[in-house]
Protein backbone atom coordinates (compact mmCIF):
# COMPACT_ATOMS: atom_id res chain seq x y z
CA UNK A 1 0.00 0.00 0.00
CA UNK A 2 0.95 3.36 -0.61
CA UNK A 3 2.49 5.36 2.60
CA UNK A 4 0.49 8.23 4.01
CA UNK A 5 1.46 10.44 6.78
CA UNK A 6 0.42 10.46 10.31
CA UNK A 7 -3.24 12.35 10.09
CA UNK A 8 -3.52 15.32 12.19
CA UNK A 9 -6.37 16.24 14.75
CA UNK A 10 -7.28 18.11 12.09
CA UNK A 11 -7.81 15.37 9.56
CA UNK A 12 -9.45 13.32 12.07
CA UNK A 13 -11.83 16.37 13.39
CA UNK A 14 -13.08 16.70 9.08
CA UNK A 15 -13.33 12.74 9.14
CA UNK A 16 -15.70 13.01 12.02
CA UNK A 17 -18.02 15.98 10.25
CA UNK A 18 -18.08 13.12 7.19
CA UNK A 19 -19.34 10.20 9.29
CA UNK A 20 -21.91 12.08 11.56
CA UNK A 21 -24.75 11.98 9.52
CA UNK A 22 -24.06 8.04 9.50
CA UNK A 23 -22.18 6.43 12.05
CA UNK A 24 -23.80 5.67 16.00
CA UNK A 25 -21.83 7.86 18.65
CA UNK A 26 -21.05 4.72 20.54
CA UNK A 27 -21.69 5.04 24.55
CA UNK A 28 -18.60 4.25 27.05
CA UNK A 29 -19.12 2.16 29.61
CA UNK A 30 -16.92 1.60 33.20
CA UNK A 31 -16.96 -1.46 35.22
CA UNK A 32 -16.41 -1.18 39.17
CA UNK A 33 -15.89 -4.79 39.33
CA UNK A 34 -13.33 -5.05 36.27
CA UNK A 35 -12.17 -2.14 37.23
CA UNK A 36 -11.03 -3.81 41.19
CA UNK A 37 -10.27 -6.77 39.30
CA UNK A 38 -7.34 -4.85 37.39
CA UNK A 39 -5.90 -3.19 40.73
CA UNK A 40 -5.93 -6.64 42.44
CA UNK A 41 -3.88 -8.28 39.80
CA UNK A 42 -2.06 -5.39 39.88
CA UNK A 43 -1.02 -5.85 43.71
CA UNK A 44 -0.72 -9.49 43.24
CA UNK A 45 1.76 -9.46 40.84
CA UNK A 46 4.24 -7.77 43.02
CA UNK A 47 2.72 -8.30 46.62
CA UNK A 48 3.39 -4.21 47.44
CA UNK A 49 0.99 -1.60 47.48
CA UNK A 50 0.82 0.23 44.32
CA UNK A 51 1.28 4.18 44.48
CA UNK A 52 -1.57 4.29 41.21
CA UNK A 53 -4.83 3.17 41.01
CA UNK A 54 -6.14 1.63 37.64
CA UNK A 55 -9.65 3.12 36.50
CA UNK A 56 -11.02 1.56 33.35
CA UNK A 57 -13.41 3.13 31.10
CA UNK A 58 -15.13 1.34 27.78
CA UNK A 59 -15.48 2.26 24.37
CA UNK A 60 -18.81 0.32 23.14
CA UNK A 61 -18.12 -0.45 19.58
CA UNK A 62 -19.37 -3.33 19.71
CA UNK A 63 -23.02 -1.55 19.37
CA UNK A 64 -21.71 0.46 16.28
CA UNK A 65 -24.00 -0.59 13.06
CA UNK A 66 -23.09 -3.59 11.70
CA UNK A 67 -21.71 -4.54 15.47
CA UNK A 68 -17.96 -3.21 15.03
CA UNK A 69 -15.71 0.02 14.49
CA UNK A 70 -15.46 -1.19 11.14
CA UNK A 71 -18.01 0.39 9.93
CA UNK A 72 -16.55 3.71 10.19
CA UNK A 73 -13.58 2.84 8.40
CA UNK A 74 -15.82 1.85 5.10
CA UNK A 75 -18.50 4.44 5.35
CA UNK A 76 -15.30 7.32 5.43
CA UNK A 77 -13.39 5.42 2.40
CA UNK A 78 -16.82 5.27 0.43
CA UNK A 79 -17.51 9.03 1.14
CA UNK A 80 -14.13 10.31 -0.57
CA UNK A 81 -14.88 8.38 -3.75
CA UNK A 82 -16.71 9.88 -6.43
CA UNK A 83 -19.88 8.11 -8.49
CA UNK A 84 -17.90 7.34 -11.63
CA UNK A 85 -15.10 5.14 -8.86
CA UNK A 86 -18.22 3.54 -7.22
CA UNK A 87 -20.20 2.45 -10.69
CA UNK A 88 -18.81 -1.11 -11.11
CA UNK A 89 -19.24 -1.34 -7.32
CA UNK A 90 -16.71 -2.17 -4.70
CA UNK A 91 -14.67 -5.10 -3.33
CA UNK A 92 -13.12 -6.42 -0.03
CA UNK A 93 -11.49 -8.64 1.76
CA UNK A 94 -12.04 -9.51 5.22
CA UNK A 95 -12.21 -12.24 8.38
CA UNK A 96 -15.80 -10.78 8.85
CA UNK A 97 -16.63 -7.41 10.63
CA UNK A 98 -14.66 -5.61 7.47
CA UNK A 99 -16.79 -7.61 5.21
CA UNK A 100 -20.27 -6.32 6.64
CA UNK A 101 -18.96 -2.59 6.86
CA UNK A 102 -18.29 -2.66 3.40
CA UNK A 103 -21.77 -4.08 2.20
CA UNK A 104 -23.99 -1.88 4.46
CA UNK A 105 -21.48 1.14 3.47
CA UNK A 106 -22.30 0.50 0.03
CA UNK A 107 -26.01 -0.27 0.88
CA UNK A 108 -26.41 3.41 2.05
CA UNK A 109 -24.04 5.04 -0.30
CA UNK A 110 -26.25 3.21 -3.07
CA UNK A 111 -29.55 5.10 -1.27
CA UNK A 112 -27.23 8.27 -0.94
CA UNK A 113 -25.95 8.65 -4.01
CA UNK A 114 -29.52 7.38 -6.26
CA UNK A 115 -27.08 4.43 -8.18
CA UNK A 116 -26.92 0.66 -7.64
CA UNK A 117 -23.06 0.19 -6.12
CA UNK A 118 -22.55 -3.53 -6.38
CA UNK A 119 -20.52 -4.80 -3.28
CA UNK A 120 -18.51 -8.48 -3.24
CA UNK A 121 -16.77 -9.43 0.03
CA UNK A 122 -14.52 -12.59 0.23
CA UNK A 123 -13.94 -13.87 3.60
CA UNK A 124 -12.04 -17.39 4.90
CA UNK A 125 -14.29 -20.46 4.83
CA UNK A 126 -14.29 -20.75 8.22
CA UNK A 127 -15.25 -17.35 8.84
CA UNK A 128 -18.63 -17.48 11.37
CA UNK A 129 -21.44 -18.29 9.20
CA UNK A 130 -23.54 -15.37 11.58
CA UNK A 131 -20.96 -12.70 9.83
CA UNK A 132 -21.39 -14.34 6.61
CA UNK A 133 -25.34 -13.84 6.78
CA UNK A 134 -25.43 -10.24 7.90
CA UNK A 135 -22.93 -9.40 4.85
CA UNK A 136 -25.88 -11.59 2.43
CA UNK A 137 -28.34 -9.35 4.69
CA UNK A 138 -27.19 -6.03 3.10
CA UNK A 139 -26.64 -7.10 -0.18
CA UNK A 140 -23.38 -8.04 -0.78
CA UNK A 141 -22.11 -11.31 -3.09
CA UNK A 142 -20.09 -13.50 -0.61
CA UNK A 143 -17.55 -15.17 -2.29
CA UNK A 144 -15.17 -17.71 0.37
CA UNK A 145 -11.07 -18.40 0.06
CA UNK A 146 -8.91 -20.82 2.38
CA UNK A 147 -8.48 -19.36 5.35
CA UNK A 148 -4.80 -18.09 5.58
CA UNK A 149 -4.98 -14.01 4.40
CA UNK A 150 -2.69 -14.42 1.13
CA UNK A 151 -5.69 -16.40 -0.26
CA UNK A 152 -8.25 -13.92 0.36
CA UNK A 153 -6.07 -10.88 -0.99
CA UNK A 154 -5.59 -13.13 -4.29
CA UNK A 155 -9.31 -13.77 -4.63
CA UNK A 156 -10.33 -10.33 -3.72
CA UNK A 157 -7.64 -8.89 -6.09
CA UNK A 158 -9.12 -11.27 -8.78
CA UNK A 159 -12.66 -10.07 -8.24
CA UNK A 160 -11.37 -6.12 -8.82
CA UNK A 161 -9.65 -6.98 -11.78
CA UNK A 162 -13.02 -9.21 -13.38
CA UNK A 163 -15.31 -6.64 -12.24
CA UNK A 164 -13.39 -3.33 -12.51
CA UNK A 165 -14.60 -2.46 -8.98
CA UNK A 166 -12.80 -0.41 -6.36
CA UNK A 167 -10.72 -2.50 -3.68
CA UNK A 168 -11.76 -1.33 -0.20
CA UNK A 169 -8.58 -2.34 2.12
CA UNK A 170 -9.60 -3.39 5.73
CA UNK A 171 -7.02 -0.92 7.57
CA UNK A 172 -3.83 0.06 5.29
CA UNK A 173 -4.94 3.38 4.08
CA UNK A 174 -5.26 6.49 5.18
CA UNK A 175 -9.07 7.00 4.56
CA UNK A 176 -9.52 3.67 6.60
CA UNK A 177 -7.88 5.04 9.22
CA UNK A 178 -9.20 8.21 9.54
CA UNK A 179 -12.25 6.44 9.95
CA UNK A 180 -10.98 4.53 12.71
CA UNK A 181 -9.33 7.22 14.56
CA UNK A 182 -13.08 9.26 15.10
CA UNK A 183 -13.94 6.30 17.10
CA UNK A 184 -10.81 7.46 19.50
CA UNK A 185 -11.67 11.00 18.99
CA UNK A 186 -15.33 10.17 20.15
CA UNK A 187 -14.19 7.98 23.10
CA UNK A 188 -11.18 10.78 24.35
CA UNK A 189 -14.59 13.22 24.32
CA UNK A 190 -16.82 11.48 26.05
CA UNK A 191 -14.57 10.57 29.21
CA UNK A 192 -13.31 14.32 29.31
CA UNK A 193 -16.94 15.44 29.31
CA UNK A 194 -17.68 12.67 31.88
CA UNK A 195 -14.95 14.29 33.91
CA UNK A 196 -12.22 11.37 33.56
CA UNK A 197 -9.75 12.20 31.20
CA UNK A 198 -8.28 9.35 29.58
CA UNK A 199 -3.86 9.33 30.15
CA UNK A 200 -4.17 5.78 28.56
CA UNK A 201 -5.96 3.62 25.84
CA UNK A 202 -5.35 0.03 24.58
CA UNK A 203 -6.60 -0.44 21.18
CA UNK A 204 -6.19 -4.49 19.39
CA UNK A 205 -4.37 -4.62 16.51
CA UNK A 206 -4.80 -6.73 13.58
CA UNK A 207 -3.79 -4.70 10.11
CA UNK A 208 -3.35 -2.04 12.30
CA UNK A 209 -6.00 0.62 10.57
CA UNK A 210 -7.36 0.80 14.64
CA UNK A 211 -4.21 1.36 16.08
CA UNK A 212 -3.07 3.85 13.66
CA UNK A 213 -6.10 5.91 13.84
CA UNK A 214 -5.27 5.54 17.76
CA UNK A 215 -2.19 7.26 17.72
CA UNK A 216 -3.24 9.97 15.37
CA UNK A 217 -6.31 10.75 17.76
CA UNK A 218 -4.00 10.62 21.63
CA UNK A 219 -0.89 11.87 20.03
CA UNK A 220 -1.82 15.61 20.43
CA UNK A 221 -3.26 14.99 23.52
CA UNK A 222 -0.53 13.19 25.09
CA UNK A 223 -2.50 9.82 25.69
CA UNK A 224 -0.57 6.86 25.85
CA UNK A 225 -1.36 3.89 23.58
CA UNK A 226 -1.32 0.61 23.99
CA UNK A 227 -1.44 -2.47 21.28
CA UNK A 228 -2.58 -5.46 21.97
CA UNK A 229 -2.90 -8.92 20.31
CA UNK A 230 -2.68 -12.56 21.10
CA UNK A 231 0.53 -14.44 21.63
CA UNK A 232 0.06 -16.87 19.01
CA UNK A 233 -2.23 -16.97 15.89
CA UNK A 234 -2.25 -13.04 15.61
CA UNK A 235 0.20 -10.54 13.50
CA UNK A 236 3.09 -10.94 15.62
CA UNK A 237 3.33 -6.94 16.39
CA UNK A 238 5.20 -7.92 19.68
CA UNK A 239 7.89 -9.56 17.64
CA UNK A 240 8.14 -6.98 14.93
CA UNK A 241 8.84 -4.24 17.02
CA UNK A 242 11.41 -5.94 18.96
CA UNK A 243 13.22 -6.84 15.90
CA UNK A 244 12.67 -3.78 14.20
CA UNK A 245 11.08 -6.13 10.83
CA UNK A 246 7.32 -6.23 9.93
CA UNK A 247 6.17 -9.82 10.34
CA UNK A 248 5.06 -11.23 7.26
CA UNK A 249 3.81 -14.56 8.20
CA UNK A 250 1.33 -15.42 10.79
CA UNK A 251 3.01 -18.34 12.49
CA UNK A 252 1.33 -21.05 15.18
CA UNK A 253 -2.74 -22.13 15.41
CA UNK A 254 -5.60 -19.93 15.00
CA UNK A 255 -6.78 -17.98 17.83
CA UNK A 256 -10.10 -18.01 19.21
CA UNK A 257 -9.40 -13.70 18.46
CA UNK A 258 -10.22 -14.53 14.58
CA UNK A 259 -10.73 -10.97 14.18
CA UNK A 260 -6.84 -10.05 14.62
CA UNK A 261 -5.88 -13.13 12.49
CA UNK A 262 -4.28 -10.36 10.37
CA UNK A 263 -1.01 -9.10 9.50
CA UNK A 264 -0.05 -5.30 9.98
CA UNK A 265 -0.44 -3.50 7.09
CA UNK A 266 2.74 -1.91 5.40
CA UNK A 267 2.16 1.38 5.39
CA UNK A 268 0.51 1.11 9.22
CA UNK A 269 3.80 -0.24 9.91
CA UNK A 270 5.80 2.47 9.68
CA UNK A 271 3.90 4.71 12.18
CA UNK A 272 3.88 1.48 14.56
CA UNK A 273 7.35 1.17 14.45
CA UNK A 274 7.61 5.03 14.37
CA UNK A 275 9.35 6.45 17.56
CA UNK A 276 6.70 7.68 20.71
CA UNK A 277 4.16 6.44 19.26
CA UNK A 278 2.81 3.07 20.58
CA UNK A 279 4.35 2.58 24.41
CA UNK A 280 4.42 -1.05 24.15
CA UNK A 281 2.62 -4.51 22.16
CA UNK A 282 0.99 -6.84 24.52
CA UNK A 283 0.26 -9.78 24.45
CA UNK A 284 -2.12 -12.38 26.20
CA UNK A 285 -2.73 -16.02 26.38
CA UNK A 286 -5.50 -17.77 25.00
CA UNK A 287 -6.90 -18.80 28.35
CA UNK A 288 -6.57 -14.87 29.82
CA UNK A 289 -8.81 -13.83 26.60
CA UNK A 290 -11.26 -16.78 27.46
CA UNK A 291 -11.15 -15.33 30.75
CA UNK A 292 -11.69 -11.58 29.83
CA UNK A 293 -14.53 -12.86 27.58
CA UNK A 294 -16.25 -14.29 30.75
CA UNK A 295 -15.90 -11.78 33.03
CA UNK A 296 -16.39 -9.23 30.50
CA UNK A 297 -19.86 -10.38 29.09
CA UNK A 298 -21.18 -11.36 33.16
CA UNK A 299 -20.28 -7.41 34.10
CA UNK A 300 -20.86 -5.77 30.79
CA UNK A 301 -23.84 -7.32 30.26
CA UNK A 302 -23.52 -7.42 26.24
CA UNK A 303 -21.68 -10.01 23.98
CA UNK A 304 -18.52 -8.95 22.66
CA UNK A 305 -16.16 -10.69 20.37
CA UNK A 306 -13.20 -12.61 21.64
CA UNK A 307 -11.22 -10.04 19.76
CA UNK A 308 -12.63 -7.21 21.87
CA UNK A 309 -11.76 -9.06 24.94
CA UNK A 310 -8.21 -9.12 23.63
CA UNK A 311 -7.54 -5.50 25.46
CA UNK A 312 -9.40 -6.18 28.71
CA UNK A 313 -7.55 -9.65 28.69
CA UNK A 314 -4.16 -7.34 28.37
CA UNK A 315 -5.89 -4.67 31.32
CA UNK A 316 -6.26 -7.82 33.47
CA UNK A 317 -3.27 -9.78 32.47
CA UNK A 318 -0.75 -8.42 31.24
CA UNK A 319 2.65 -7.73 33.45
CA UNK A 320 4.22 -5.05 31.18
CA UNK A 321 0.85 -3.08 31.71
CA UNK A 322 0.83 -3.50 35.30
CA UNK A 323 4.36 -2.46 35.53
CA UNK A 324 3.81 0.61 33.53
CA UNK A 325 0.30 1.27 35.94
CA UNK A 326 2.36 0.58 38.97
CA UNK A 327 5.00 3.16 37.33
CA UNK A 328 2.17 5.79 36.88
CA UNK A 329 1.49 8.92 39.34
CA UNK A 330 -1.91 8.80 40.93
CA UNK A 331 -5.22 7.61 39.57
CA UNK A 332 -4.54 6.34 36.07
CA UNK A 333 -7.63 6.56 33.32
CA UNK A 334 -7.33 3.70 30.68
CA UNK A 335 -9.70 3.59 27.98
CA UNK A 336 -10.85 0.12 26.47
CA UNK A 337 -12.04 -0.15 22.85
CA UNK A 338 -14.52 -3.06 22.57
CA UNK A 339 -14.23 -3.36 19.02
CA UNK A 340 -16.80 -6.12 17.96
CA UNK A 341 -20.19 -7.87 19.16
CA UNK A 342 -20.94 -9.65 16.10
CA UNK A 343 -20.85 -13.25 18.07
CA UNK A 344 -23.94 -15.11 20.40
CA UNK A 345 -23.92 -16.11 23.31
CA UNK A 346 -24.43 -19.66 22.49
CA UNK A 347 -21.24 -19.16 19.59
CA UNK A 348 -19.17 -18.15 22.96
CA UNK A 349 -20.01 -20.85 25.31
CA UNK A 350 -19.02 -23.20 22.62
CA UNK A 351 -15.70 -21.33 22.55
CA UNK A 352 -14.80 -20.95 25.96
CA UNK A 353 -15.44 -23.64 28.98
CA UNK A 354 -16.92 -22.32 31.77
CA UNK A 355 -18.90 -19.30 29.73
CA UNK A 356 -21.98 -18.36 31.57
CA UNK A 357 -24.77 -17.22 29.04
CA UNK A 358 -26.49 -13.91 29.80
CA UNK A 359 -29.89 -13.22 29.48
Amino acid sequence: MAPYGLPSAYDVRNAAVVLAPVVHRTPIRTSPTLTRMVNQNILSSTRQPSPSQVELHFKCENLQHTGSFKFRGACHFLAKLDDQDLRNGVVAYSTGNHAQAVAHAAQLASKARSMHIPSYVVVPSDCPPKKIAATRSHGASVLLSRTDPNSRVRLAEHVQRATGSILVPPADHLDIVLGQATAVQEFLQQASQAGSPLDAIIVPSGGGGLLCGAIAACKPHGVAVFACEPAVGGPGLASAMAVGRRTLEIRGPGSIADGLRSLTGEANWEHVRAEGNVRQVLTVSEVQIGEALKVGVRELGFAIEPSAAVPLAAALFSDAFHGWARGANGRVKVGVVLTGGNVCMEDLAALVPGFEMVA
